[in-house]
């Protein structure tokens, strides 16, 4: 049962409320359909109690109508959905225990702070001073202290987004749902809110969902991202794994930057362009024929090409430094390989001049089929 508006979310049933403790969730087989448009499609995923998730992918993937269906502002066409073994299907959002930030806040502008984070408490029916004394605890928690009687249109976007935070907690839910909160803020200001989030979240040890299309964003909140293409997942793993080890050629183009690499593989010969290079890893040998290589630009190294060894060589047509990095982009075999590397281990290459390009074959990775 979807509920009518966000505003429903903001509203627990008595019964809902508990102390706030950590849940599971699991999805498995949802699928929903607007029309003829296929936003999710037979999606399946375990939230570990207390674990900090990331929906991410580009906008019209599904992150959102997936988010809003675990909330109960969107009904699923099929599939199941169970937090802490209670199945919410039918559940709408007001019943379901959960706490959500909502991308455009939807703070109440007649209400000042302290009556904002406390609304759901006040319809619930709890006495003012215990809803007073609860209020706040929570500006406390998320950096407010005093800002009790304060108007919301006096604050800024950041104290805004901790008073939606705050209300968010207050009926102390099972699960936390964020949907895109700092996209409005600039870059400053993001990154602090991120840092605090993240604290807030170890603290309490609230399982959360957080959906965003930054990936800068997923890799520094998340415990496991869910990379969400054309409503599928793609790839649900560690941001370290999700950089080093993509799943598929959606992966490795969208998450980071990267060098995705056609080869072929004959024994221990691998093919590039016109050049073929012997070699010892077994782990990127296993397979063969067609393949498709993935090099992170910071795995790149140029060195001169008396230098070089292993036979693949190339022009340097750009470089730029950008802060402390080195950025260049330089032609193999009619394709372009980008490298990254710290200003003081660059060297003096200059634009134009043919160096050779080596990589740590035990560091790359041949992107799955």
């Amino acid at each position: 049962m979807a509920c009518e508006s966000e505003a429903a979310c903001l509203v627990p049933a008595d019964s809902a409320r508990g102390n706030l403790t950590m849940a599971t969730l699991s999805l498995s087989g949802i699928g929903k359909r607007f029309g003829g448009h296929i936003a999710l499609s037979d999606v399946s995923l375990e939230v570990r109690s207390g674990e900090f998730i990331c929906l991410l992918g580009a906008s019209g993937c599904g992150k959102t109508t997936l988010l809003r269906i675990i909330a109960g502002l969107e009904q699923h066409d099929h599939g199941e959905i169970l937090l802490e073994g209670r199945d919410l299907s039918a559940v709408p959002c007001h019943q379901r225990n959960i706490g959500m930030v909502f991308q455009s806040l939807a703070l109440f502008p007649h209400l000042n702070v302290a009556d904002n984070v406390a609304y759901g408490l006040k319809m619930q029916g709890v006495d003012k001073d215990s809803r007073q004394r609860r209020a706040a605890e929570l500006l406390a928690l998320v950096g407010l202290a005093g800002f009790d009687t304060r108007a919301v249109a006096s604050l800024s976007g950041g104290q805004r987004q901790r008073v939606a935070i705050a209300r968010a907690l207050a009926q102390e839910p099972q699960l936390f749902l964020m949907d895109e909160p700092f996209s409005a803020l600039d870059a400053g200001l993001r990154d602090r809110l991120q840092q605090e989030v993240k604290k807030l979240q170890q603290a309490l040890g609230v399982t959360t969902v957080f959906v965003t299309h930054d990936q800068r964003e997923a890799m520094a909140l998340a415990d496991r991202i869910v990379v969400l293409n054309e409503g599928r997942i793609e790839q649900a793993a560690s941001p370290a794994e999700i950089y080093q080890h993509p799943a598929s050629r959606y992966v490795a183009d969208f998450i980071g930057d990267n060098n995705l690499i056609d080869i072929q593989v004959s024994g221990q010969r691998v093919q590039i362009g016109a050049s073929e290079l012997v070699v010892n890893d077994a782990a990127m040998t296993d397979r063969q024929g067609s393949q498709l290589l993935s090099v992170r630009p910071e795995q790149v190294n140029v060195s001169a090409i008396a230098d070089h060894h292993d036979g693949l060589t190339g022009q340097l047509i750009m470089q730029r430094q950008v802060g402390a990095l080195v950025e260049r982009e330089i032609e193999v075999n009619g394709q372009l390989i980008k490298q990254t590397c710290f200003h003081h281990s660059a060297g003096g290459f200059e634009t134009g001049q043919p160096v050779a390009v080596s990589w740590d074959w035990s560091r790359v990775w041949v992107v799955p089929a």
